[in-house]
């Protein structure tokens, strides 16, 4: 009998070139799509979008219950408090992240990814500064003779000077997370598309609702005075700064994963 002649497999690489690439991430470069969403932090990661912001909550709240003197003296004070040491660290590594994007080739070849990084590495040199009185809280030096006369809290800081140098950026920024973390996640659930948008590389992921769940908690227990916790509003800007560290986190993801895809169409 003749034998049948015998059909060779593709190789590997014949079947890559076969399959249909999938649709490249979504660059504010790139006017026309489709495009493809980011993979931004899952279930997985937990642990740090969801785990801090839980944990924080639950400590704050439970040693104010065991202990109201305790709790005002090494969580909610101001400079030797955790919250605050924790809004500083948060503050700094947050700094160190958007400092290293501006230096990044991707950023600086986009105006407006460039903007976006630069406001947030001045956002959190600032609130770095200030929250640790740029070194007072640290070395502990006097102020006296460098303060106006406005400061009267015996801070070396510019949100003490007049209230509209605290009040109107921290209105600003909560109104901000709110949007950011509730608003926005809300509308891309119901309208996925606009997480494959050229907008999508700026919209807050969804791993940031937590935070803005915390920020808008503590702010409801300040504006009832309910009384769960001393001085909640430390509670509130942990939770502020750390959206704004989420989102660099999330933000540097995104254009690591932009800078991956663009190498291998090369």
């Amino acid at each position: 009998m003749a034998r049948s002649p015998q059909v060779k497999n593709p190789s590997a690489a014949s079947r890559a070139k076969e399959a249909p690439k999938p649709p490249p991430l979504p660059d504010p470069r790139q006017a026309e799509g489709p495009r493809r969403p980011f993979a931004d932090p899952g279930w997985d990661e937990a642990w740090w979008w969801l785990g801090i912001p839980v944990a924080v909550a639950a400590f704050a709240l439970i040693s104010y219950q065991i202990s109201p003197d305790w709790n005002w003296r090494w969580v909610s004070s101001e400079g030797l408090g955790f919250l605050e040491i924790a809004q500083f660290g948060v503050m700094v590594i947050g700094l160190v992240i958007a400092v290293q994007l501006l230096f990044d080739p991707f950023v600086r070849r986009r105006p407006l990814v460039f903007a976006v990084t630069a406001l947030a590495a001045l956002s959190c040199f600032y609130i770095a500064g200030e929250e640790v009185s740029w070194g007072q809280h640290i070395v502990y030096f006097d102020p006296t003779g460098l303060l106006p006369e406005d400061n009267h809290s015996g801070e070396f800081s510019i949100h003490n000077v007049h209230d509209i140098f605290e009040r109107a950026p921290r209105t600003v920024l909560e109104i901000g997370v709110f949007l950011g973390g509730i608003v926005v996640p809300l509308w891309c659930a119901v309208a996925p598309k606009w997480r494959a948008s050229r907008l999508a590389l700026f919209l807050p992921a969804a791993a940031l609702v937590p935070a803005a769940i915390g920020a808008l908690l503590f702010k409801a227990i300040d504006v009832s005075s309910a009384g769960l916790v001393s001085r909640p509003s430390e509670s509130i800007e942990f939770y502020l700064y750390f959206f704004i560290l989420a989102y660099l986190i999330v933000f540097e993801r995104r254009i690591t994963a932009l800078e991956t895809a663009a190498r291998g169409k090369r």
